[in-house]
């Protein structure tokens, strides 16, 4: 009944499932696969194909279509101006393309159109295109309709003369007079018009128009039909009330706002009417401040888009001063849309639009101040285990085109001072009547800006010009008493820091954590503890509990990868709030105002789970090859430097691998002192035994002996030992030689090297060698000399360095003390002014002349130095041409610490990196960082405190005496010893006037007191190499306290038993 074959013959797919011809089953599923695959590429021509007709014949009926209209249009063959209008919509509808002769005719009878359209009916006093309103509901959108299709024949060619008359038709189109004979009830007419207008693209179509005048025109000669399509710009507006949410509103900002250098290729009379009449303050900043959308649409998807708007807005709104026309109502939209837009520019932002192109062209003048670790100022990650670990790799910046210097200009405006000014001046100002959430908007505002200008010299500038005088101070206040105080109740507890960016005072928080930390930097100590501080001294210490808080749950719960939703911290607030934190403690060190313990979170951690945890974390982090016990105390000439010491962490990484460690490192001092003290003995203890130096250990391999001539002390120290390298942390074994030649009697148990090191101590840091100087404080500090920079005074920095790192690993005090500003670099600090004090107190009270001269221009200053080396002076720059440029009151600031950064930091520069490579050697860097540099000082020579009797005596060995009548009336006479006295004794006996800082129970060795013999007329002697004092058998108090009095204030008694 049927046949085989239903498509015909030429439709018959001939598939052979067989296998006849098939060398495997897999060849036959290839086959198949193949024939199918063959199908459906047929089948997607085919239906290609139809596509194609179906838009061919579509393409042909239109343009059939259009000729036939355009044959009767030309024909007169539609009557009446309505009728010909209307065939004119349907042939745009139907398409035009201007440059094809269809174009051409439709552009002759739309002239034509527009001519016979603007006459005026003296019957009726009406124009002509105006009259079907009164019949026709639809006329308003057929007429603006058409007044796309004519602004589209100008915007293709705008330079042509029927262009002028074109536009003059718009103008007589939206002129709110010629409507004015109309009905009320035919208002709508007008709507329809307007709506018909924004739905075609007027804005897009005129500023199109805009760009191709501008494009040909001459700087000087701007071509004048630019003045009639920028009143045709706002000239709906003018026709139709806008509504807040008019369709005309977004091409506006997101098109007309993006022109490149809008301002500048308008005639000056369009600008003025520009300026206003355009809604920027009234429609546009509202509209986008509530719909942010708009802001990353049409020409703002990009940077450069985005970065046209923000220049074309500080030219309408700071340069033409709308911005303060509009007060605090108007200021709340600003920041708002200007914050929006800049938290979408991309990284390195700022440093483009000063013109800095090249991601290695490097700015010399900039000073940041944003860590005080430059080890920290670091990215990426590398891996170390399973942790995440970040490197020390600067990131790469985007490579962008160069700015046009004007576009650079005014997107600086941005950040300038007066702009600044303005805008705080709202917040601060009784009269402003500023609410709150302006507040608000203002913070959010100010950290998209610093964020935007991170890592520019511009950065220090935005926050200079925010404190700037009286205005700063209010800001800084309101800022605290209205946007943070009392709203960050749980910062205590870790829920504050796992919901940080949930709390609505985060950016409140923010700003005023970077505003007070530039204050910080800045301000010296008279200031800071003065009335002119924003805060005061009780608000100084909640701000600090609360920076504190958020930062030590950032350290211990760990933080949210950056752009995370999770509403925890991120590493880049933890390190804000660091700052913060170490800033007030270095204050307070100096001059304490808050109570004692008020740093410390022992109650939020278990203290000695936290040593034992921390000692773990810190023997984990051993090289990989650390294992082998024997690695570090090889012939170090044998050994690479990464193999000879320690693994160096930064701190950034240190927070990322062990919590406690990352604390300990950043935070210290939310960790009890005497707690650090335990973790940095049971460090080093955990390194001996890794090494395999128990303190007797008779394994000969750890030792090295040396032989040193009491006349040349120093100079045999350096010849035998420097060379050791790591390798000084095993027992050095001293034979001494007197004047005579004669080698000194005595096995070295460890109180010959003690005395070696406390003689070489006194010799390498005596000023008289020539590498240290002295401050007025009788503080030490490398000798900023260059003779000081040569290869072999950098190899004594390095020796004094081992040297001194051998005594704080062997637990041996030495009577020395250093200045704060190079103490602050063994931890990775960075200096400051009141540092400078110390140093030059003549300079330090010169800047704080200039910081706060109302004219610094008066003072004739530049960026130079003036250094004096054997009688010559010469001028040295701070910054490349810095003789050329003077010190103003806008980069007064940055001299100052550029100033600070040149005496204290870089003329020491090279002598402080090979001191803490010697130190480095024997102390891990990590270890040195638990503590500030006060605490680092405690550490080197003891504990500046009194002196407790009953702890020493609790702790004394004593032996040798017949009776106990001597020893009774010992402890009795230093007893009433003052503390002059009792620290004349501890000098005396151990070499050092301050007590260890964990007690005399840790003084190694012991505390001795043996039996000197039965002859009273003698003076008690000491070998302060085994802290021992020999006293005779006195029998009566007066003679115990003479004797001893004269023995410990003379310098007597210093010899080798």
């Amino acid at each position: 009944m049927f046949g085989g074959n239903f498509g015909g013959p030429g439709r018959l797919n001939r598939v052979d499932l067989s296998t006849s011809t098939s060398t495997s089953s897999y060849d036959l599923l290839s086959s198949v696969r193949a024939e199918r695959q063959a199908r459906e590429e047929r089948k997607r021509q085919d239906q290609s194909a139809q596509a194609i007709q179906r838009v061919w014949r579509g393409f042909a009926e239109r343009k059939r279509c259009r000729e036939d209209v355009l044959d009767r249009l030309e024909a007169g063959k539609f009557d009446g101006l309505e009728r010909r209008g209307r065939a004119l919509v349907g042939v745009a509808r139907l398409g035009v393309v201007w440059e094809e002769e269809s174009g051409k005719r439709t552009a002759v009878l739309l002239e034509t159109w527009t001519q016979e359209a603007g006459e005026v009916n003296h019957a009726t006093g009406l124009i002509r295109f105006v009259q079907p309103v009164l019949g026709s509901s639809d006329w308003g959108t057929i007429l603006g309709l058409l007044s796309i299709r004519i602004l589209q024949l100008v915007a293709h060619d705008p330079k042509t003369t029927q262009a002028t008359a074109l536009l003059d038709f718009l103008e007589k189109v939206l002129d709110p007079k010629t409507w004015a004979g109309i009905p009320p009830a035919k208002g709508i007419t007008k709507r329809d018009l307007v709506e018909a207008l924004a739905q075609g693209a007027w804005i897009e179509l005129l500023v199109g128009a805009t760009e191709n005048l501008a494009a040909t025109s001459l700087p000087k000669q701007k071509h004048p039909t630019l003045q009639p399509i920028t009143r045709l710009l706002t000239a709906p507006f003018s026709l139709v009330p806008p509504s807040p949410d008019s369709a005309f509103i977004p091409p506006m900002i997101h098109t007309l706002l993006a022109v490149p250098s809008l301002p500048s290729i308008l005639p000056l009379p369009s600008l003025t009417h520009l300026s206003t009449h355009l809604p920027l303050f009234n429609l546009l900043l509202p509209f986008a401040a509530s719909h942010p959308e708009v802001l990353s649409s049409g020409r703002l998807k990009d940077e450069m888009g985005r970065s046209n708007l923000l220049a074309n807005l500080a030219t309408f709104g700071i340069t033409g001063n709308m911005l303060t026309r509009y007060g605090a109502t108007g200021a709340s939209t600003w920041v708002k849309v200007i914050g929006a837009i800049l938290r979408q520019v991309d990284q390195g932002w700022g440093r483009w639009a000063e013109g800095f192109v090249d991601e290695h062209q490097e700015d010399v003048r900039m000073v940041d101040d944003r860590s005080d670790d430059e080890e920290d100022q670091s990215s990426g990650t590398a891996t170390l285990g399973t942790s995440v670990v970040p490197t020390t790799s600067r990131p790469r910046r985007q490579v962008r085109p160069a700015l046009p210097k004007n576009l650079g200009a005014k997107l600086l405006l941005i950040a300038s001072p007066s702009h600044l000014a303005t805008l705080s001046t709202f917040l601060t100002s009784p009269t402003s009547k500023a609410p709150t959430s302006l507040l608000v908007d203002f913070a959010q505002f100010a950290l998209a800006l610093l964020n935007a200008f991170r890592g520019s010299p511009k950065w220090e500038g935005i926050l200079d010009g925010l404190l700037e005088g009286p205005r700063g101070r209010a800001l800084g206040r309101r800022l605290w008493r209205e946007g943070v105080r009392g709203r960050w109740s749980n910062s205590g507890d870790k829920s504050g820091w796992d919901s940080f960016f949930s709390n609505p005072s985060t950016p409140a928080l923010l700003f005023m954590t970077h505003l007070y930390n530039h204050y910080l930097l800045l301000t010296p100590d008279d200031e800071f503890f003065s009335a002119s501080n924003p805060l005061s001294l009780d608000e100084v210490q909640e701000l600090a509990g609360i920076w504190k808080d958020l930062a030590f749950w950032g350290y211990m719960n760990g933080v949210a990868p950056a752009g995370s939703s999770s509403g925890m911290g991120t590493e880049e607030e933890r390190n804000l709030f660091t700052r913060g934190v170490t800033r007030v403690a270095e204050r307070n060190a100096r001059r304490q105002f808050t109570p004692e313990d008020f740093w410390v979170m022992s109650s939020q951690m278990d203290l000695q789970g936290f040593v034992e945890a921390a000692v773990f974390e810190d023997a984990e982090l051993s090289l990989p090859g650390a294992e082998d016990e024997d690695s570090e105390m090889m012939n170090p000439g044998d050994l690479p430097r990464y193999a000879r010491a320690r693994q160096r962490w930064t701190k950034r990484q240190m927070a990322y691998i062990s919590p406690r460690l990352g604390l300990l490192n950043n935070l210290p001092m939310a960790v009890p002192f005497q707690t650090r003290l335990q973790v940095f003995s049971q460090f080093v203890e955990t390194d001996r035994r890794r090494l395999g130096l128990e303190r007797y250990s008779t394994r000969r391999r750890y030792r090295h002996q040396a032989t040193i001539h009491r006349t040349s002390l120093a100079e045999d120290g350096f010849r035998q030992l420097n060379g050791l390298g790591p390798a000084l942390k095993g027992t050095i074994e001293i034979s001494f030689i007197d004047k005579w030649g004669q080698e000194e009697s005595g096995i070295d148990g460890g109180g010959l090297f003690k005395e070696f090191l406390t003689n070489l101590s006194k010799e390498a840091f005596d000023t008289n060698r020539g590498l240290w100087l002295s401050t007025d404080q009788n503080e030490l500090y490398p000798n900023p000399h260059s003779y000081a920079t040569e290869a072999h005074q950098l190899s004594w920095y390095g020796f004094i360095g081992r040297v001194l790192g051998k005594a704080l690993y062997e637990g041996i005090l030495v009577d020395v003390s250093f200045a704060g500003f190079f103490l602050a670099k063994w931890l990775g600090r960075q200096s400051y002014l009141d540092d400078l004090n110390s140093l030059d107190n003549e300079l330090y009270k010169g800047l704080i002349i200039l910081k706060n001269y109302a004219k610094p221009e008066e003072l004739a200053l530049n960026f130079t130095v003036t250094e004096e080396e054997f009688g010559v002076a010469k001028s040295i720059d701070l910054v490349p041409g810095g003789s050329e440029i003077g010190v103003t009151a806008d980069n007064r600031h940055e001299y100052i610490q550029l100033v600070c950064k040149y005496k204290l930091d870089k003329q020491i520069a090279q002598q402080s990196r090979a001191f803490f490579n010697g130190l480095s050697d024997i102390i891990d860097p990590k270890w040195l960082r638990m503590f500030d540099q006060h605490e680092l000082q405690q550490l080197i020579g003891g504990e500046e405190t009194l002196i407790d009797i009953d702890d020493l005596r609790a702790h004394a060995v004593v032996s040798g005496f017949p009776s106990d009548n001597t020893i009774r009336l010992f402890w009795k006479v230093v007893k009433g010893f003052n503390q002059e006295q009792r620290r004349a004794l501890l000098r005396f006996v151990t070499s050092c006037s301050r007590p260890p800082l964990l007690g005399f129970e840790y003084l190694n060795p012991n505390f001795g007191i043996r039996f000197g013999g039965s002859d009273d007329t003698r003076l008690p002697s000491a070998s302060s190499c085994a802290n021992l004092l020999k006293l005779p058998g006195y029998n009566d108090e007066y003679t115990l306290r003479s004797k001893l009095l004269q023995a410990i204030t003379s310098g007597a008694g210093f010899d080798l038993s």
